[in-house]
């Protein structure tokens, strides 16, 4: 599997692009002026929360984990699985300026993907992380296993993903969108964590742990 929108703008966000365009127009061509200023705005942000840099990651030694997706480390805690191992929850809040694409963390073969559709409510509602739409990716296996969970937070656009179980994919990948919300990344017992609360990262680029 290989999702290769390379174009500047991610293809997933055009509909709303197109839709900002037709409002800006519409309004400029009644004269109304404030209306136009504000509509240009929202193309103007439209076209920054959809774009699609390119990104090199950087060499890392083997067994390496980069961030599948830009925005702030929010929290990073311990939680013990079924069979009483110790993993390391990585909490990424994501907003609307930070890029909306979703990368690989690391080479693998994709275990488990899904997406369940839901409600897109704010961070702040209690109800957020029970309704909210989600999406599940689970890359490789065993010792190297890392686990995924976005949950989409007051979008317009639904959380995109493109894998399915079984797809081999390479670290830096893209594999979807997300425009706004959090991302919960699970590194294995054993694993080292290498960023800190409060640090910003990127997708592709940014180390967030090792493999040990």
């Amino acid at each position: 599997m290989r999702f290769n929108d390379t174009f500047i703008i991610a293809k997933d966000g055009l509909k709303c692009i197109a839709a900002s365009a037709t409002l800006f127009v519409f309004t400029w061509a009644i004269d109304a002026d404030v209306l136009s200023v504000l509509s240009f705005i929202l193309l103007l942000l439209t076209l920054w929360v959809y774009r699609n840099p390119e990104r090199t990651t950087p060499y890392h030694q083997d067994n390496s984990i980069v961030s599948v997706c830009d925005g702030t480390v929010k929290s990073i805690e311990t939680a013990e699985d079924e069979e009483g191992n110790t993993t390391y929850n990585i909490v990424i809040s994501s907003s609307f300026l930070d890029t909306s694409i979703l990368r690989v963390p690391f080479m693998c073969e994709v275990h488990e993907s899904s997406v369940v559709s839901g409600a897109r409510l704010s961070a702040s509602s209690p109800l957020a992380q029970r309704l909210n739409e989600k999406s599940l990716v689970v890359f490789g296996e065993g010792d190297k296993q890392v686990v995924v969970m976005h949950t989409l937070h007051l979008a317009s656009l639904g959380i995109i993903n493109r894998l399915t179980a079984g797809n081999s994919v390479v670290q830096g990948a893209r594999y979807g969108v997300m425009v706004k919300g959090e991302s919960m990344i699970a590194l294995p017992p054993e694993s080292r964590v290498a960023i800190k609360v409060g640090q910003k990262v990127r997708a592709g680029e940014t180390l967030v742990g090792f493999f040990s």
